[in-house]
């Protein structure tokens, strides 16, 4: 795979070279308007939670007056699910106007996660600081699989942010850091899943970890930045989930989806390599804007997760193991009335001796494709409500990993009852086709589907009942079907 995903990435970059080298010739020298800049983001810390709240917070890192104004529409600087925005950097930041849909795991999908209530309410979130987080809660009911009954889970992220040019004239610097706490049970363990029919569930039943700690930095009138620290992966990389912040209430999408499964969030070709929710890792990730509404990101972390160590809550280790990872993409429709959607295509590479099932390897490699695509307005102009679609595609060929193609689909509806604009309903299929390798006794493929209903209780309240199934999980041959019925609770502040 190595050859062949090393071609595919340099015909990639090439393409885009092309693609893109008349106009940044034309207009290297030529800042984004002040008021539309257009970045790419990509943070997925979780992205079960949209992130409501149209206010921007004076004490958000991404929104203070004297800055330009910058949309976060895809996945590029890690500031809206990781950390790069000036103005409304989207999901990320909690900025989004409650009309749209909450990411079902926003832990794993936002950078700056929360709406910033709390931090209003105690007088925190002033002079460029924003404190924010939540509380995702949840309870499984499991009929089949391996071990029918009830699991539930509890994760708490608590944000703080500053933005230096508001509080001491840094200007376009910005640090943040979160605190993570989780407890739970083996809930994709009794349903026997590899891929995970709950993203909020992880391996360690009880976590306490610094999640985040980094510094961004804006250059070049806003089209270079560069976050430096303790971030999360999936924020910046492969974030199918992270919507459109548009600055209007009919057209903004806070995310594409709510579905609760781990695929939609990280992809199975990379379980134990890419570090996200809730392993995240020490690096340095560069975004690029060479025109608007295209992007072009690496990133270089501390790869020591694919040693087998908890990089989330040891430091760094500067010892072989290195992740690279490498992602170009862009978005349309951003005028107000189009239909927005986004494309992304990427690669990754892992270096370092790993222990495989059959023995060890040297590395790992793969590359991964997503899209997203609102489909139908309901009432144009006038709410965000309508259709909206999604699409992931991974594959590797690396021995170290379980699942070595995987495909995701989805649809979501917001605002398909009458009198309930801000709620949303969805649909997702997650298939992954498991590695062969005798040593780890799988089953030949794993299917996920699921349904979900997001009631919006509150301006930052939802409740989310979802139904799985899982006809063949994977985790060894033979598994009965598995039916979850989950009920979850999102709580931004």
């Amino acid at each position: 795979m190595r050859g062949n995903a090393t071609d595919f990435a340099a015909v990639v970059v090439l393409a885009m070279a092309l693609l893109f080298w008349p106009s940044i010739r034309a207009g290297a020298t030529e800042p984004l308007p002040p008021a539309t800049a257009t970045i790419h983001t990509a943070d997925a810390a979780d992205q079960s939670v949209r992130l409501l709240a149209r206010k921007p917070f004076l004490s958000n890192p991404a929104a203070h007056a004297d800055a330009p104004e910058i949309v976060f529409v895809a996945q590029q600087d890690g500031t809206q699910g990781s950390a790069g925005g000036n103005a409304q950097t989207g999901a990320g930041m909690g900025q989004m106007d409650s009309n749209g849909v909450v990411s079902g795991n926003p832990g794993a999908s936002n950078v700056v996660v929360g709406t910033g209530w709390l931090g209003d309410y105690l007088g925190i979130n002033r002079n460029g600081w924003r404190f924010a987080g939540l509380n995702i809660t949840d309870a499984n009911g499991l009929s089949g699989g391996v071990v029918p009954g009830w699991t539930a889970n509890a994760l708490t992220i608590v944000d703080i942010s500053l933005d230096l040019e508001e509080s001491m004239g840094w200007e376009n610097g910005l640090v943040g850091g979160e605190l993570l706490y989780y407890s739970g049970g083996p809930t994709n363990q009794n349903a026997g899943s590899v891929m995970g029919y709950n993203s909020l569930d992880i391996d360690i039943h009880h976590r306490a970890e610094i999640y985040a700690l980094w510094y961004r930095h804006h250059f070049a009138d806003n089209r270079l930045s560069i976050r430096i620290g303790k971030t999360i992966t999936t924020y910046d990389f492969n974030n199918v989930v992270v919507g459109a912040a548009l600055n209007d209430a009919a057209y903004d999408i806070a995310a594409v989806s709510s579905l609760i499964f781990t695929p939609l969030y990280l992809s199975p070709t990379q379980y134990n390599v890419v570090p996200g929710y809730f392993n995240s890792a020490t690096g340095v990730v560069t975004t690029w804007i060479p025109i608007k509404q295209t992007y072009i990101k690496y990133g270089l972390y501390d790869g020591n997760l694919a040693a087998g160590r908890q990089v989330g809550t040891e430091g760094p280790r500067f010892n072989g193991y290195v992740l690279h990872m490498v992602e170009t993409g862009c978005s349309w429709g951003l005028d107000k009335g189009e239909l927005t959607g986004k494309f992304g295509v990427g690669y990754w590479a892992q270096t370092g001796v790993l222990q495989a099932a059959s023995g060890p390897v040297d590395g790992a490699q793969g590359i991964y494709l997503f899209g997203s695509q609102r489909l139908t307005y309901e009432h144009r102009d006038v709410t965000n409500e309508g259709l909206l679609a999604y699409f992931q595609f991974a594959g590797t060929n690396s021995a170290f990993v379980d699942t070595q193609r995987y495909f995701g689909c989805g649809l979501t509806y917001i605002g398909l009852l009458p009198g309930r604009d801000d709620d949303s309903v969805g649909w997702g299929l997650a298939y992954g086709k498991m590695s062969d390798d005798p040593a780890l006794d799988l089953g030949a493929d794993e299917a996920i589907l699921s349904w979900y209903y997001q009631w919006m209780v509150g301006p930052n309240c939802f409740l989310q009942p979802n139904i799985s199934y899982i006809p063949n999980p994977a985790d060894s041959p033979g598994i009965p079907s598995a039916l979850p019925v989950t009920l979850r609770a999102i709580l931004l502040f």
